[in-house]
């Protein structure tokens, strides 16, 4: 694998999960990090075992507030001089059915985990293009790509997110910067303590995964500087794949399976 060397990543909720996993094997292979979560506490902590200032700062960040998101970029820029990489991982669940889903939970999600991204997308988006080079990393999920019962608002904020990944995907050619989109299956992390693991339908579990695999999945893409979606696991892809030519065969199953 090749070393991040001299690059500067940039990742969202990272004082846990995918993000804390995804922070310290970027640092591993030779990066410098710049940590965004609402909780600075274990923001600082974190940069601080990952070799402190000349390494990795943390920068208290609610997404979805957009004069944090834009101290956030200032913040990064003015430390480290550039930002080469920006892993858009923030973002929560909370799990109903539909008819009993609260409507201000779907808004939450909706501000954090798509409206949240494309703010932070914004904000460092311009640099890279002025510099022709850098990459989105956008956290979307198996959630993205196939719709299960109780997962009705998380689904589509993360549908919309693949959508606007796709989007940018094509916005982008030609500029020097890449998007890459991570669909992860289930994993367990604290993701799960505020969604409701018990909510969760048996069908998603068919692409379980660990939080290791995803966090590998992320460093791979962002050394290779992939530009294009990547589903972890991949046989996870198979059910994306059924689930639009015969939607009718997919709830079938959904309804067998549950």
């Amino acid at each position: 694998m090749e070393s991040l060397a001299g690059q500067v990543v940039v990742i969202t909720g990272a004082s846990s999960g995918f993000g804390e996993l995804i922070a310290r094997r970027c640092v591993a292979e030779g990066a410098r990090v710049a940590l965004a979560a609402r909780t600075i506490a274990k923001l600082e902590h974190l940069a601080k075992t990952l070799g402190g200032p000349t390494r990795a700062i943390a920068v208290a960040t609610d997404v979805s507030n957009s004069d944090e998101v834009a101290r956030l970029a200032h913040t990064t820029l003015d430390h480290f001089g550039h930002v080469d990489v920006l892993v858009n991982n923030a973002g929560f669940g909370i799990f109903d059915r539909l008819a009993e889903a609260r409507l201000a939970d779907v808004r939450a999600m909706m501000e954090v985990n798509v409206l949240g991204a494309l703010a932070c997308t914004q904000a460092f988006l311009p640099h890279m293009l002025a510099r022709r080079s850098g990459q989105i990393v956008m956290m979307a999920s198996m959630a993205g790509l196939v719709a299960a019962p109780n997962m009705g608002g998380y689904t589509a904020t993360k549908h919309a997110l693949v959508g606007l990944s796709r989007t940018l995907m094509l916005e982008l050619e030609g500029t020097g910067v890449r998007c890459a989109m991570i669909c992860p299956g289930v994993a367990e992390t604290g993701f799960q303590h505020r969604a409701g693991a018990e909510k969760y339908p048996r069908i998603a579990r068919l692409s379980t995964c660990t939080a290791e695999q995803v966090a590998d999945a992320t460093l791979r893409a962002i050394v290779r500087r992939t530009h294009g979606e990547i589903v972890v696991p991949w046989y996870g892809r198979l059910l994306a794949l059924i689930s639009y030519p015969l939607p009718g065969a997919t709830r079938a199953v959904m309804r067998l399976i549950g």
